[in-house]
């Protein structure tokens, strides 16, 4: 079953708002067994709306459809969907007195212009959203479906998961479509592809496919089976079977399934010994602090960041020997140690980390040119440091150094029962 996705809106097109509407879809849409046939991002204007609508129904069984709900002049969408589907506007009262309560509920004024938000198709299926004041629309027209909503991300979340998602279901006799996701870090796509090489190449014959979706620091290895819905239970245990094997073969370089990522598998291993990490950053600027607590329920294991841009600061607050930052500068191996141990003493934890280079495009020398991090960590055990490479533009140096420090430091987490830190 194929589905197309339109996104309206002309602060998607200049590039004011991302569009991370259509990834959110995607993603949910794969997984329940949907085919994403086409997704296009379109202005807010009839003619385009319209021709969106032709192209996505000449090519999938449905087309879900964002954006263009709001109250204002310049959001035409439903009145175009009902001239599409040739029904006229007409009141819903109760959704009139559900924005209405919306509103009041929030000590904001109800204005005419809100109540008009009531005024929908007749011939339509209107989708209740208590998130917001625009309702949802389900249009049906020779076997295929049509459904708007809007372009709120936490709005459109809430339709697709309450009405849209179930309603499809129903509508439509879906195939079984399962994956899997491994995600690992430290090593590229292309060594990861000849450690499973062998194996790989067994995968088509047994219908299974595979993916690699590198990004900086690391890559997930995914995992895909397709068939008729009776085959569901094979299916499930084809796709366990062959992710354990590749689990198997790649096992040093593994950190999480599924939609874990780097941080959130280094806080989940943390929470499983019952240990806490704090960071020290100079060039990565809190980045690194950053990525540890957008994960929910970062607290229970991170405790806090010192970000040393100054040599001051290292000295001062991280206890960074002067001599040190005299003889070898900031960007060394002296250095990072002794800041990574000084976050950890000061702030009581079980580990330490801590980043320093040249994150340029200026401040490069022969010795340490733009793109060379060096990091360290202080752990139960002692210290350890590495320095590397990260290439020559600064936003990309600050994300791989990120990612790398937070690998290192999951790998030492993870193997601090079967060997020390090196001094």
């Amino acid at each position: 079953m194929r589905i197309h996705l339109i996104s309206i809106g002309d602060e998607l097109l200049i590039g004011q708002t991302v569009n991370t509407n259509a990834a959110w879809m995607g993603r949910e849409l794969t997984l329940e067994g949907w085919v994403v046939s086409g997704t296009e991002v379109i202005a807010d204007k009839p003619k385009d709306i319209v021709d969106a609508l032709d192209r996505g129904l000449a090519s999938a069984d449905a087309v879900l459809i964002t954006g263009g709900l709001g109250p204002t002049k310049d959001d035409v969408t439903k009145h175009v969907l009902a001239s599409y589907f040739d029904t006229p506007l007409v009141m819903h009262e109760p959704i009139a007195k559900a924005i209405e309560a919306w509103f009041n509920s929030r000590n904001v004024p109800f204005l005419e212009v809100n109540r008009l938000q009531a005024m929908l198709p007749e011939d339509c299926t209107v989708l209740p959203n208590p998130l917001g004041t625009a309702s949802g629309m389900w249009f049906e027209r020779g076997g295929h479906v049509v459904v708007s909503m809007p372009g709120v991300p936490y709005e459109m979340e809430g339709l697709m998961t309450q009405e849209v998602l179930p309603r499809l279901q129903e509508h439509f006799e879906l195939p079984t479509t399962l994956y899997e996701t491994v995600v690992t870090a430290g090593i590229g796509e292309s060594s990861l592809s000849a450690l499973v090489e062998p194996w790989e190449n067994g995968l088509s014959e047994k219908g299974v496919s595979l993916a690699y979706l590198p990004s900086p620091g690391q890559v997930k290895m995914r995992l895909g089976v397709h068939g008729p819905a009776s085959d569901r239970e094979k299916l499930e245990a084809l796709i366990a079977s062959e992710t354990e094997t590749l689990v198997k073969l790649i096992a040093p370089h593994v950190v999480g399934r599924g939609n874990m990522d780097i941080p959130g598998a280094v806080l989940k291993l943390l929470r499983k010994h019952d240990q806490t990490v704090a960071t020290a950053e100079s060039c990565t600027g809190g980045a690194v602090a950053q990525m540890l607590t957008g994960v929910s329920g970062a607290s229970a294991s991170y405790l806090g960041s010192v970000v040393a841009y100054d040599n001051r600061v290292k000295s001062d607050v991280l206890g960074v020997p002067e001599s040190a930052l005299e003889t070898h500068g900031a960007v060394s191996e002296v250095v990072v140690l002794a800041m990574a141990e000084g976050v950890r003493q000061r702030l009581g934890t079980t580990w330490g980390v801590s980043t320093s280079g040249v994150a340029g495009p200026s401040g490069g020398t022969e010795d340490k040119p733009v793109g060379m991090v060096w990091m360290a960590i202080a752990g139960p055990h002692g210290c350890r440091a590495w320095v590397h490479r990260f290439g020559s533009q600064r936003a990309r140096i600050v994300q791989r150094a990120s990612r790398r420090i937070l690998t290192h430091l999951y790998q030492e987490v993870k193997n601090q029962g079967a060997s020390a830190l090196e001094e």
